[in-house]
């Protein structure tokens, strides 16, 4: 072995120490069930940020502390399977603009060009365009309730919600025109079915036969009622049990599952530190677009009040450390995740947690201060 080589094995040893070290401060200080992260850097970084003997190409780092399930005390596992909630949207952006690279759709094309039968009382609709539903730039409101405990598990449900009142009813909440932004899962459920009518197939197929199959995520799927989660004794031994914290702040077991097939394109992804490892090299290395559509997927289209990020075409845009990422936050009932790439550094980090209001953000972006405080 080289100088060069045991510097780097010596450095990577010191930040798995680290990491090890956060991981576990990180379980007890925020007081979470269990906590899964899963880290890789790809072998080659941009030369103008290499750091020399610091360098730490090809760093590979996976975790999981706590419990799959807290009243059990079943031991979380690297390959048990979270609810990732919106991180569902990045499969769906990426399925449009795969759509679009084929011809099939235009991003600057009306919605009702696609779906002619779409209506809402506010008559502003017919303006709103594939791109603007991508951005949240839309002015479309957001869904008021996702009934967990009531859901839908049949193909029909996505395109039933669409066309249900409370779409119908729903007015604007200013001109698609204007540009501004304003966060719908709605849009997202609209998406779903745009793919669904210009693919000829359900958004699950498409995404499973596009996405999930060609990257080889066996452990990842957007039908999680597959996974036993209505049976009492047929789940999945591998899929984490949602949390939330009682009045008293006890962590206890969440009421529901969330799933609800209707809202499929904002939030029904389940999967596995392993599997996003997997999504995120595909995007880093870009093979599930061309080169051109990155450029696009990654530019600008709006800033996101209060926090200081840009909204992309499904992603999110940050700085950090002298370092641009993009990336997709996810939260709902029981479960939060938060996923971030960052291209100068083929860096990406996946954080899940089985339990609401996680700070998985903040772990995240401390994560990445730990991976590059040798670089500011």
């Amino acid at each position: 072995m080289c100088e060069k080589d045991e510097v780097e094995q010596e450095n990577m040893q010191i930040l798995k120490e680290k990491l090890d070290d956060f991981m576990n401060k990180a379980l007890v200080n925020y007081d979470l069930p269990g906590l899964a992260v899963g880290i890789r850097i790809g072998d080659k970084c941009k030369p103008d940020i290499d750091n020399g003997n610091n360098c730490i190409d090809g760093f590979v780092y996976r975790s999981a502390v706590g419990y799959q399930d807290l009243i059990d005390k079943k031991p979380l596992l690297q390959e048990h399977i979270f609810h990732m909630a919106s991180v569902t949207k990045l499969f769906v952006g990426t399925s449009i603009l795969q759509l679009w690279e084929r011809g099939l759709l235009s991003l600057d094309d009306c919605l009702t060009d696609y779906l002619p039968w779409f209506r809402m009382k506010d008559e502003r609709y017919r303006e709103i365009t594939i791109r603007q539903m991508l951005s949240h730039t839309a002015g479309l409101p957001d869904v008021k309730d996702y009934l967990w405990d009531k859901p839908e598990i049949d193909e029909g449900a996505l395109e039933r919600y669409v066309r249900s009142a409370e779409v119908k009813e729903a007015s604007l909440l200013w001109a698609p025109a204007e540009g501004m932004f304003s966060y719908s899962n709605i849009g997202y459920e609209i998406l779903g079915v745009v793919i669904a009518t210009v693919s000829g197939m359900s958004f699950e197929d498409y995404v499973r036969n596009n996405i999930f199959e060609p990257l080889g995520m066996e452990d990842s799927t957007l039908l999680s009622f597959e996974r036993g989660i209505y049976e009492e004794n047929g789940q999945d031994e591998n899929l984490c049990t949602p949390h939330e914290k009682d009045a008293e702040k006890r962590i206890v077991r969440s009421p529901h599952f969330p799933y609800n097939r209707a809202h499929g394109p904002s939030s029904t992804l389940t999967s596995n530190i392993l599997d996003l490892e997997k999504w995120g090299q595909a995007h880093l290395k870009q093979q599930l677009l061309k080169t051109g559509t990155y450029d696009l997927a990654w530019k600008e289209q709006a800033l996101v009040p209060n926090n200081g990020e840009f909204i992309c075409l499904s992603w999110f845009k940050r700085e950090q450390n002298g370092f641009v990422l993009y990336g997709h936050e996810g939260t709902d009932d029981g479960f939060r995740a938060s996923f971030w790439l960052c291209p100068a550094l083929q860096l990406s980090i996946a954080v899940c947690s089985n339990i609401s209001a996680a700070p998985v953000k903040k772990i995240n972006k401390q994560i990445f201060d730990l991976l590059t405080e040798n670089y500011v």
